[in-house]
């Protein structure tokens, strides 16, 4: 049932667009596909509280791919001089990578960092002293104009030592790193272009903490054997989790209201909305983010 108010919104807002954000309440029945417990509504509610987290978290995105463009800039600029991150032969894990994959993407990064010297007008840049003699800028301008997909491979590509160093500064390990940044990565894609977020279901699990456990809706699956295995919810609850261990690392007073009040509204203070969103419960949703707050600095 469409409310009269409603109406002028369905004529700007794509039918496909909404069915997606109620896809997660359908049923079929007898080969007709059926919408339950949920109205035409709550379907914008989501549409509309979606599209804000999406701004809300990009924020948040924003603040870690500052960040990390920096701790790398440092990490190598300090180690190898303002251009030797050109040279990857001298900062990549060679024991992990042979010399032409190497060479393949140190090829590719350089091409794709000056087409975007090329495009900026950024007045550092038209500076000789930033400036190598193949038009490459130093490592703390060329690091920060790299694309984030580009930075986080340039993280997967050096060596044990530079990722360890890299790692501790968000107060995790390299396999945590990598696996929460590669999560980003896709999340960083799906709000830029405006894709579903609220119902997402990650295809590759990044690393989970034991303590996000408590805050994660587990999911049972029978393996071969006719064992029961519990796994935690690859849905947004996770992403929440990674972004929130990772910002709190830069800015222990990050404003969480935006998101937290998406969270709540999303739930509608029913433990079956929670659970669409990977939580274990409508109260563990609410609590998540303070919750994470108090493992880092009280280990609770």
């Amino acid at each position: 049932i469409v409310e009269e108010h409603d109406v002028v919104k369905i004529q700007n807002i794509s039918y496909y667009r909404l069915k997606e954000f109620a896809q997660p309440f359908a049923k079929d029945v007898d080969g007709c596909i059926k919408y339950e417990n949920i109205t035409f509504h709550e379907v914008l509610g989501r549409y509309y509280q979606d599209k804000n987290l999406r701004i809300f978290l990009l924020h948040a995105l924003e603040k870690i791919e500052v960040s990390l463009k920096t701790r790398i800039s440092n990490l190598l600029g300090l180690r190898y001089g303002a251009f030797g991150y050109l040279n990857f032969q001298i900062w990549v894990n060679r024991d992990k990578n042979s010399k032409s994959t190497v060479e393949a993407e140190q090829f590719r990064i350089k091409k794709n960092l000056l087409k975007v010297v090329k495009r900026s007008q950024l007045r550092e840049l038209k500076k000789d002293t930033n400036l190598d003699g193949d038009g490459f800028p130093s490592v703390w301008l060329g690091i920060d104009l790299l694309m984030f997909g580009d930075v986080i491979k340039i993280v997967e590509l050096m060596n044990p030592t530079h990722q360890k160093k890299l790692a501790k500064c968000y107060d995790c390990n390299p396999e945590e790193l990598l696996s929460w940044l590669g999560c980003l990565n896709l999340i960083r894609n799906i709000c830029a272009h405006n894709s579903n977020l609220v119902d997402i279901n990650l295809k590759t699990k990044p690393k989970v903490r034991p303590y996000w456990l408590k805050i994660l809706n587990e999911v049972t699956t029978t393996a071969k054997d006719g064992s029961i295995i519990k796994k935690p919810s690859s849905k947004l609850a996770i992403v929440i989790m990674i972004i929130v261990e990772l910002v709190i690392k830069i800015n222990s007073k990050y404003q969480w209201t935006d998101i937290q009040r998406v969270i709540k509204n999303l739930c509608r203070d029913n433990d079956e909305r929670a659970k669409l969103l990977g939580f274990k419960s409508y109260y563990t949703a609410r609590k998540a983010v303070g919750f994470l707050l108090r493992e880092k600095f009280l280990n609770c």
